[in-house]
């Protein structure tokens, strides 16, 4: 009974740590959100009650299990980052995966101090310096634009226009016939660090040529 409640404990503190820094990478719109991060500090304690509980107890190295839990979430992160050109997006994001998994590790072995410390030093850098970067450094950030555009003349220049007025520049672009009437156009742009992603995204489904959209 006694481990069944600590377990639990432990799951739930897993589940915490997972959702607060996936509540923050929701809100940011980013391509691994709450679900992800939840399900993998979840998975990652999940594993390492395993490796304690079980293999510990039976004579195996419990670190075992841990370690590829370390060297297996790389491949979840890797899966975030995309490359188009002298364009890089998702290294945050496959970054806050893998620094997550450590939280659910502390979780599963029970160091919870240490591992709320460690969403409090992620949220930290995630959020706050986030913040700093955009009011005082001034840097760009990167952003990932997929748009459906009925297939008018100038249709792509309007989109040009409305990004180049809220201080966005295309990088590099694709555009593809996706169907009769209608292209695909996915724009690799950098805006300003802190930009309002969601006045880029209503100012962008103002134009009539625009059927759909996704930010990333």
């Amino acid at each position: 009974m006694g481990d069944t409640v600590t377990i639990l404990l432990r799951l739930f503190a897993a589940f915490v740590a997972g959702g607060v820094i996936g509540w923050q990478r929701e809100r940011a719109e980013k391509p691994a959100g709450l679900r992800t991060h939840i399900l993998v500090c979840l998975g990652s304690a999940l594993m390492t009650l395993v490796s304690v509980f079980f293999f510990g107890r039976i004579g195996s190295d419990p670190a075992r299990i841990t370690a590829q839990i370390v060297s297996g979430i790389g491949f979840l992160g890797a899966g975030t980052i995309f490359r188009y050109g002298s364009t890089i997006t998702g290294l945050t994001t496959a970054a806050s995966l893998w620094a997550t998994c450590g939280v659910g590790i502390a979780m599963g072995v029970g160091m919870f101090t240490l591992g709320f410390a460690g969403v409090g030093f992620i949220l930290l850098v995630l959020w706050l310096l986030e913040y700093f970067e955009g009011h005082f450094l001034k840097t760009k950030g990167g952003l990932s634009i997929e748009l459906i555009l009925r297939d008018e003349p100038g249709a792509l220049g309007k989109v040009g226009t409305i990004l180049g007025e809220l201080g966005v520049n295309i990088a590099a672009a694709r555009v593809q016939r996706e169907r009769e009437g209608r292209v695909l156009c996915l724009l690799f742009t950098h805006a300003p660090r802190g930009a309002d992603v969601v006045e880029i995204a209503s100012a962008l489904r103002g134009l009539s040529v625009v059927e759909n959209l996704e930010i990333r």
